[in-house]
């Protein structure tokens, strides 16, 4: 778990505010020129009929507006990023354009966008405005920077047998310490096996019930010789447990065909089969991103906690920033 938050502190970098004073109290130019852009879409958006009620969120390309449309009372999400940003604009306009000729059951993942404004240095994506996620939900689904609070996936494993003997499997096999050892192993397979069965001969009332049974079961066999090598075993089979129990269900980068099961052992990827197996409800979601990338050329990527949101009327997940998306051949 510790590695797999280290890996999301170092790859998101929303919501990091700065000091915005240096030496002499005076706000940086970079920081100043980003306030004035945000400045100028509020006076965009009002001269073309919308009040800003508020700010939603803000991240490292663009901030987010609840607007009115002061004719209709329609209220809107406008997200304001700067007019150089080609691929964020070119993948809000693809939704745009192809969202209505997709079949409905993967169409419904991508936000309805109404309208792209460009003015001066920004551009404004008018679209549906959404809801967040309840907390337990997004956090048993969704790759998260902060640890879970209210996520209860690991109850959900322990409860079926074959999830846990899939971790059981992948965390000895990736054992760092075992794979160290690999060539003076004398029955690679029997290792597994033992695994497996002590795994699933009782059931576990949590994560650390399943980490000690493994730990003595697999630590009997080998009869380590060396403290300090048993001590970095069980350190590594903690970690490994762990990084399968708290791993997120939905991928955060779409895996190229092929790549599939390999992507399972990697932080973006999805989690194991068994695991994913236990949630339905991320089922349509993961259909409509293989449906983006191998019909449409257009991979989703950077699909995190903070990305996704629920429509009001319908409570469907919608990926709602499509900024990192990539188009190609897949």
């Amino acid at each position: 778990m510790k590695l797999l938050m280290e890996n999301w502190r170092k790859y998101l970098t929303e919501d990091i505010t700065p000091d915005l004073e240096g030496p002499t109290g005076a706000m940086p130019a970079h920081l100043q020129r980003k306030q004035n852009r945000q400045k100028d879409a509020q006076a965009l958006l009002k001269s073309m009929g919308f009040s800003v009620r508020r700010e939603l969120g803000r991240g490292a390309f663009g901030v987010v507006y609840e607007v009115e449309n002061s004719r209709t009372g329609e209220r809107s999400a406008a997200k304001v990023v700067t007019a150089d940003n080609k691929r964020e604009i070119e993948n809000y306009k693809f939704a745009m354009e192809e969202k209505a000729f997709m079949p409905p059951e993967y169409a419904k993942y991508l936000p309805d966008v109404k309208q792209l404004i460009t003015g001066g240095d920004s551009t404004i994506i008018l679209m549906e405005l959404l809801e967040p996620i309840d907390p337990q939900t997004a956090q048993e689904l969704f790759a998260a920077q902060d640890a879970p609070t209210q996520s209860k996936k690991p109850e959900r494993i322990l409860k079926d047998p074959e999830a846990v003997a899939e971790i059981a499997e992948y965390a000895v096999d990736n054992n760092r310490i075992l794979n160290q050892m690999r060539e003076f192993l004398v029955d690679r397979d029997e290792l597994l096996r033992i695994a497996i069965n002590a795994a699933t001969k009782i059931p576990h009332p949590d994560t650390d019930s399943l980490i000690n049974t493994l730990h003595k079961a697999l630590g009997d066999e080998l009869q380590f010789q060396s403290p300090a090598i048993y001590e970095a075993f069980r350190k590594a089979l903690e970690n490994d447990i762990l990084f399968y129990f708290d791993k997120q269900i939905v991928p955060v980068h779409q895996p190229e065909p092929g790549e599939e099961e390999m992507s399972r052992g990697h932080w973006t990827g999805p989690s194991l089969e068994k695991v994913e197996g236990l949630f339905p409800e991320a089922e349509g979601l993961m259909a409509a991103m293989k449906y983006f990338m191998q019909d449409k050329g257009w991979r989703p990527k950077d699909v995190h906690i903070n990305n996704v949101m629920r429509r009001p009327s319908t409570k469907d997940f919608v990926i709602v920033d499509l900024g990192l998306f990539k188009r190609g051949i897949y």
